[in-house]
C-alpha cells in the first residue's frame, strides 16, 4: 500500500515537472466549466469591494450630513434669536443708533 502511494506521488511530480498534469487527472474534459468558476468568483469577489467601498462612502456622507444639519440648526436658532425686537433693539442701543421701535401704531392711509 504504502509502495502504491509512494509510486503514485512520484509519477505525480513527474508529471508536474512535464507540464503533464492536468491531462493526467482528465481536467481538460471540464476546463471551461472551471475557468467559468474562477470568473464567477472573481466577479464575486469584485462586487463584494466595490459594494464595500460604497458603503463607507455612505457612512462617511452621513457623518458630514449630520454635521451639516447641526450647523443648519445652530445658525437657524442664531437666525432666530437676531430677529427679535428685543435683540434689535439692544444691538441698536449698543451701536449709538438713535432709530427705536415705533411709540403709536402705523398711520393707515385711506384712498378716496
Amino acid at each position: 500500500m504504502k509502495a502504491n502511494v509512494v509510486k503514485y506521488l512520484s509519477r505525480s511530480f513527474r508529471a508536474i515537472i512535464k507540464g503533464e498534469f492536468l491531462l493526467r487527472l482528465q481536467v481538460d474534459k471540464v476546463f471551461m466549466h472551471i475557468l467559468w468558476l474562477f470568473a464567477l468568483i472573481w466577479v464575486s469577489i469584485w462586487l463584494s469591494m466595490k459594494i464595500d467601498a460604497t458603503l463607507m462612502q455612505v457612512e462617511k456622507n452621513k457623518k458630514v450630513l449630520n454635521d451639516l444639519e447641526i450647523y443648519h440648526a445652530e445658525k437657524t436658532e442664531e437666525l432666530v434669536r437676531l430677529n427679535r425686537f428685543s435683540t434689535v433693539q439692544s444691538k441698536l442701543e449698543q451701536m449709538g443708533s438713535p432709530v427705536n421701535l415705533p411709540e403709536q401704531p402705523a398711520t393707515v392711509l385711506v384712498k378716496k
